[in-house]
């Protein structure tokens, strides 16, 4: 079936493209719900997950959006994603919380941590709080962002199985593991979220997908060689952000986590995309800082949004465009989508499989695809 670009929309609102498919923000959010539905997750569970996997992709984070539904109802359906687990703190105090994920879907769980940091600072001033048992919890940013919304001060963490070597090194050791600050400001606040490595795998997998090369230095094969082989990459490891600070950073992130919840760290972490009925555990660590008690609340957030604003003003080099505050540039991401989701072909392959599995349905235009 060939696919053109000047395909016109469907009755289920989705859009043909050369690569791949696009659907409406509700039509790709109402089908992970049913599909998600369909394991056993609480319905409000599901539609929280599906919201949060269609939000990524509509931000352009699209290695967290859709392509993760066939790795989540896989687990789902194996056990090794608790679909009625619930988030139990285990030892806490004034400013801080342990707590115990088993195992639940990543999305439904980390809002929760969150909430409960935030909870916390709002009394203490500062809180941190640390989750073992984690599984995949999308966008680090969207965390990050949700103490922002409060007016706080949000850091969002969490480790990966290991994908990068030490600095000359041959052997994956450390994860690409993602950090987010959130500052808040009078407008948008200022949302620095990166993983550790050059590129995330999720995006080299889309690569992959598409039959495309990934850009030099990015990552190496499986002997340690620099390669532009999305294929190869996937079997070896990413090169770490800024080399041997970026390595740096991926330990301390491993570290905090794991250790702060007694959770799993470096090899103890496996992959999401290995044997569904294998765990896959992960650990977080989410901080939340009230800057109201550091001084007048209104004004930091003033001299916050005067700095953005020097950042976006600043003068640039000829031809460069305007400066981008971290963060900010997503929602312009968001405005380009134009509300279109995309799915690539090797998603909706699996995700037609499962659907059979599961026996729910999937948009009617998938049915026409191989």
């Amino acid at each position: 079936m060939s696919i053109s670009v000047a395909d016109a929309h469907g009755d289920d609102g989705m859009q043909e493209k050369e690569n791949d498919l696009t659907l409406q923000p509700d039509t790709a959010k109402a089908m992970a719900q049913q599909l998600i539905a369909a394991t056993g997750v609480p319905d409000r569970t599901a539609e929280l997950v599906a919201s949060a996997l269609v939000s990524a992709d509509l931000q352009g984070k699209s290695s967290h959006g859709l392509l993760q539904l066939p790795v989540y109802l896989r687990r789902l359906k194996a056990g090794t994603i608790d679909p009625r687990g619930e988030l139990e703190t285990l030892q806490e105090g004034a400013a801080f919380a342990v707590c115990d994920a088993h195992c639940m879907l990543g999305h439904a769980a980390a809002p929760q941590a969150m909430a409960l940091a935030i909870k916390k600072a709002r009394l203490a001033g500062i809180a941190a709080v640390s989750v073992r048992r984690g599984t995949h919890f999308g966008v680090a940013g969207h965390y990050a962002r949700q103490a922002a919304k409060d007016g706080l001060v949000g850091i969002a963490m969490a480790n990966t199985r290991p994908m990068i070597a030490a600095p000359g090194g041959a052997e994956a050791i450390v994860g690409n593991n993602p950090l987010a600050i959130a500052i808040p400001t009078r407008s948008a606040p200022v949302v620095l979220d990166m993983a550790m490595s050059a590129t995330s795998m999720g995006a080299i997998r889309m690569a992959a997908a598409a039959g495309a090369p990934i850009d030099p230095g990015l990552a190496v094969d499986d002997q340690g060689l620099p390669t532009t082989d999305a294929v190869a990459a996937i079997s070896g490891m990413l090169a770490p952000a800024g080399g041997a600070k970026g390595f740096g950073l991926a330990l301390v992130v491993d570290l905090l986590c794991g250790l702060l919840s007694g959770g799993a760290m470096g090899a103890e972490v496996a992959s999401s995309y290995g044997p569904p009925d294998d765990p896959a555990e992960c650990s977080w660590l989410f901080i939340a800082i009230d800057p109201s008690v550091f001084g007048d609340g209104s004004a930091i957030t003033a001299r916050a949004e005067a700095y953005v604003t020097a950042v976006e003003r600043s003068s640039r080099v000829p031809g460069t465009g305007a400066a981008h505050v971290p963060g900010r540039r997503r929602q312009g991401a968001r405005r380009q989508a134009q509300d279109q989701v995309p799915v690539s072909r090797l998603t909706i392959t699996a995700l037609k499989t499962l659907a059979a599995e599961l026996g729910r349905s999937v948009p009617p235009a998938f049915a026409d695809l191989d």
